[in-house]
């Protein structure tokens, strides 16, 4: 049985909720909303604190759940930008593979969008993002799809480093 306030806690059954509820109502807590993450996850993308967007990843399917493209693509962006953080400052490999896994379903988007030069540039991340975790073949690839986009829709160059 779970808990019906809080949906985070599991109990075998009826007795055993009871019998533990005067310890779990200390921190027992209904879930925020929706638009409480997603006003969390803005404000600490925002302030730079990647580690507090990054706790709320596990609910990021709902946050983009039913929202048009473009707040999508932001709220997809908030994560990636947190992993982007977490690589540099961490030296992480996951981190820079969640980065580049992210910056795949923007690239998805910004194409839907027609929003080709940030397509162009997300990929020029996702290659930079996949060379950080040593994987330079995959890097390489994805550097060379930004090139094609840039070559297709007339832009001078996109900027990869």
């Amino acid at each position: 049985k779970r808990c019906s306030i809080c949906k985070q806690v599991w109990y075998c059954g009826a007795e055993c909720q009871k019998a533990g509820w005067r310890r779990h109502k200390k921190r027992c807590a209904p879930p925020p909303s929706i638009n409480e993450i997603r006003a969390k996850v803005l404000a600490a993308h925002t302030a730079g604190k990647w580690r507090g967007v990054l706790e709320w990843e596990v609910r990021m399917e709902e946050l983009m759940e039913g929202e048009p493209d473009a707040i999508a693509n932001g709220i997809l962006y908030c994560f990636f930008n947190a992993h982007v953080r977490g690589s540099l400052l961490t030296g992480s490999p996951q981190h820079a593979l969640s980065a580049a896994s992210l910056g795949s379903r923007r690239v998805d988007l910004l194409g839907k969008m027609e929003r080709f030069r940030d397509q162009g540039e997300a990929m020029c991340s996702i290659s930079d993002n996949l060379a950080a975790a040593g994987k330079h073949q995959e890097a390489a690839g994805w550097l060379e799809r930004a090139r094609k986009i840039a070559e297709a829709h007339g832009f001078f160059s996109v900027e990869c480093q």
